[in-house]
């Protein structure tokens, strides 16, 4: 099954700043806490239902994130597969391509 290509993108950035208090830091509020939440995860569960995972890591050592990556999967039932330039996660007969800012390789 061939990866989805998307017509959106869907990227959570994470940013702290608190619009209320004008501080520079998350708040600790339970609410904002849940809606915090709730943005990132339905940012993750589109990006799964088109078929494609956004990865957080956007630094210079992208070896070690799919090293890691492809070890955890493992652990978890499934692979890390590399084709034609990209990346799969694979959980028996789902796949999920995985994206990268673009940014670090290594």
């Amino acid at each position: 099954m061939e990866p989805i290509s998307e017509p959106w993108s869907f990227h959570v950035g994470v940013v702290y700043e608190n619009i209320c208090s004008m501080k520079d830091s998350p708040s600790q509020e339970p609410r904002d806490e849940a809606l915090r939440a709730a943005l990132h995860d339905a940012g993750l569960l589109a990006g799964l239902v088109q078929g494609v995972f956004h990865a957080s890591y956007s630094g210079s050592r992208r070896d070690v994130y799919l090293a890691t990556l492809g070890s955890y999967l493992t652990d978890l039932g499934g692979s890390l597969e590399s084709k034609a330039g990209g990346y799969l996660a694979t959980f028996e007969d789902r796949r999920i391509a995985i994206r990268f800012e673009t940014g670090g390789h290594g």
